[in-house]
């Protein structure tokens, strides 16, 4: 684009470079300059008849006009210098700092994330905002109970983690990581590392591991029907070497223990004195604490009434059904067994090529549609049981499939937090058995 004469011609006395790459600046013509020398000599002649009385009045008189524009000029000119200085000031700071300014910057939102995430360490709202879940009362009683074992009140709030790992293979974790302070002063991780935290490969959403026997696939933890829900919550067990079924066993922490250190613990010689002591420490702090907790047989009953589907993890689903019109949950378009011979293909070993699973995918789609179809008609449990089922699966073949059932189907259910956490597990699906985010930070 070509530039502009500048008004001042070759006597601009600006020599800054936005104004000199903005405006040309030639000598000015000598016809031009001429007619404005004549223009200036009839503006200070005299009047043709006047008198040398009226010649010498107006030689005192001063060229207001004249000095009126020159002073607008140098106005104009001053206003256009100062602005046209700002953005180059504005420049020249963008050009020295460069690279440093963006350090300084980075550096300050960490410290900002960092103070953030410290606050969130002085209460229990680091769990809610971390986990996306909120814990039940047994679970913090249950807290109360394990620091009642530790034999030193001095000793730091993670000993009683490490008294049930050392004698009863028994790793608290997740949630009771936090009440235990090793979260504070943690190393930073992003928001889906604390979603996977000691979530196993076969975990839905609704499961959130709070035991694990040390170093197998043996872990129990709180089952959600909806994430909001911090009351009366049952605790499943299941074993991720063996696959995606789990199995209803407490109403509580405490009953969840008791079971683990029935079924899952086998006590050595050393440490029978100490199994036998702890069964009839259970109890006793329940009592001496007057605590009445629920116990599975109820809840667990109150639970079947809702459950619309069972699920290949076993466990089902819980949706809102209006059993007299029967909105919100119909049956997939295939069974059980046929959905899961069509999944049973990817198993095979011709099945390493991509057509031939894609062959797979095709004959999956139309189920697919047929739920996502349900979920336009206000029945989200198809969309959600199907979709539990492709992730149950363990083919992350189907990852992108299950993806788009569960989260049409999470949404018009109001569970976003599901969302959030599915995507975050599929992102990173590990079937190793040490799943803590600390192993991967360091």
């Amino acid at each position: 684009m070509p530039k502009e004469d500048c008004k001042y011609w070759d006597k601009c006395y600006q020599r800054n470079p936005a104004h000199l790459s903005k405006y040309n600046h030639p000598e000015k013509p000598v016809e031009k300059e001429a007619k404005e020398d004549d223009a200036e000599d009839r503006k200070v002649a005299p009047k043709r008849g006047a008198t040398s009385k009226e010649q010498d009045s107006n030689k005192d008189k001063p060229n207001t006009s004249s000095s009126s524009a020159d002073m607008l000029d140098e106005e104009e000119a001053k206003g256009s210098y100062e602005s046209e200085t700002a953005e180059l000031h504005k420049e020249a700071m963008g050009n020295i700092a460069g690279k440093n300014y963006m350090e300084i910057l980075e550096k300050r939102i960490r410290l900002s994330v960092q103070k953030e995430y410290d606050n969130l360490c002085e209460s229990n709202e680091f769990i809610r905002h971390k986990f996306l879940v909120e814990m039940p009362p047994d679970f913090y009683e249950f807290w109360k109970f394990v620091c009642s074992l530790k034999s030193d009140p001095a000793k730091p709030k993670d000993a009683g983690l490490e008294h049930l790992d050392k004698v009863f293979q028994l790793q608290l974790v997740g949630p009771f990581e936090f009440l235990a302070e090793r979260f504070h002063g943690a190393k930073l991780g992003e928001p889906g590392d604390y979603l996977r935290h000691w979530r196993f490969y076969y975990d839905p959403p609704e499961f959130q591991t709070i035991f694990v026997r040390r170093g197998t696939g043996i872990h129990y933890g709180y089952w959600r029907d909806v994430p909001q829900d911090k009351e009366n919550l049952l605790i499943a067990r299941t074993d991720s070497a063996k696959g995606c079924e789990f199995q209803f066993v407490a109403g509580n922490a405490f009953d969840a223990f008791l079971y683990y250190l029935e079924h899952d613990f086998v006590a050595t010689p050393f440490s029978a004195g100490q199994l036998a002591g702890t069964k009839k420490a259970v109890p006793r702090y329940l009592s001496d604490n007057s605590l009445e907790l629920a116990q599975l047989e109820r809840l667990q009953r109150e639970r079947n009434k809702r459950v619309v589907a069972k699920t290949f993890h076993r466990a089902g689903i819980v949706v809102p059904f209006d059993r007299k019109t029967q909105l919100g949950y119909r049956p997939l378009a295939v069974s059980d067994s046929e959905l899961k011979k069509m999944l049973a293909m990817l198993e095979q070993k011709d099945v390493d090529n991509v057509a031939a699973k894609q062959a797979v995918l095709e004959k999956l789609q139309p189920v697919a549609n047929a739920a996502n179809i349900a979920v336009d008609e206000s029945d989200f449990g198809s969309a959600l049981e199907l979709g539990i089922d492709m992730f149950s699966s363990g083919h992350k073949e189907l990852h992108m499939l299950a993806s788009s059932l569960l989260v049409p189907a999470y949404s018009m259910l109001s569970r976003p937090q599901f969302i959030a956490i599915a995507k975050a597990h599929m992102e990173q699906r590990r079937r190793e058995v040490n799943l803590s985010m600390f192993e991967v930070l360091k």
